[in-house]
C-alpha cells in the first residue's frame, strides 16, 4: 500500500493504507474534524500531519490538485481567569455550591421513597401465565387499591 494514515484519539488508533493519495485525505479530514489527531505516512517513508502532507501532494501534482483552506484550530483551550473578578451577573463559586446543596436538601425532604419489595415484582412464570379470570381481577383490583391506599 501506498499511503498510511494513522489517528489517534485518547485511547483508540484507527490505521488505514489506501493506494490513492486523495482518498487517505478525505478519510483523514474526516477523521481530524471529528477531534483525531492525523498523521500520513507516503510512499517514501515519510510520517507528515495532515496539512504538510496535502501541501507536499499539491506540489507533486501542483496541476490538478489544489488543497482545500481550512480555518485555523486552536490547539488548547484557555482556561478560566481565576485571579479576574467575577462579572455582575457571575455568581461566587461558594454561592454556586451553597445553592446546589440546598436545593438537593430540598428535594432529598421533598421525596418519599417508598420501599418495593422482592415479592412485588413480577416473576417470568407469572408474566407468561395464562390471563386471570373475572374473579381474580376484582381481587388483585382490590388488593391494588389498599396497597395504594
Amino acid at each position: 500500500m501506498a499511503y498510511t494514515m494513522i489517528a489517534e484519539r485518547e485511547q483508540q488508533k484507527i490505521r488505514k493504507q489506501r493506494e490513492s493519495a486523495l482518498i487517505v485525505i478525505a478519510n483523514a479530514q474526516v477523521m481530524e474534524a471529528e477531534g483525531w489527531q492525523v498523521v500520513i505516512t507516503d510512499e517514501d517513508g515519510n510520517t507528515l500531519p495532515l496539512a504538510e502532507f496535502e501541501a507536499t501532494l499539491s506540489q507533486k501534482f501542483s496541476s490538478w490538485y489544489k488543497p482545500k483552506s481550512r480555518a485555523v484550530v486552536p490547539t488548547t483551550i484557555p482556561g478560566p481567569n481565576l485571579f479576574a473578578e467575577p462579572a455582575n451577573d457571575d455568581a461566587a463559586p461558594e454561592a454556586v455550591v451553597a445553592a446546589e446543596l440546598a436545593a438537593e436538601q430540598a428535594e432529598a425532604a421533598t421525596v418519599e421513597v417508598q420501599e418495593v419489595a422482592e415479592d412485588d415484582f413480577e416473576t417470568a412464570e407469572t408474566a407468561n401465565a395464562i390471563p386471570a379470570k373475572d374473579d381474580e381481577r376484582e381481587e388483585i383490583a382490590l388488593v391494588t387499591e389498599e396497597m395504594a391506599g
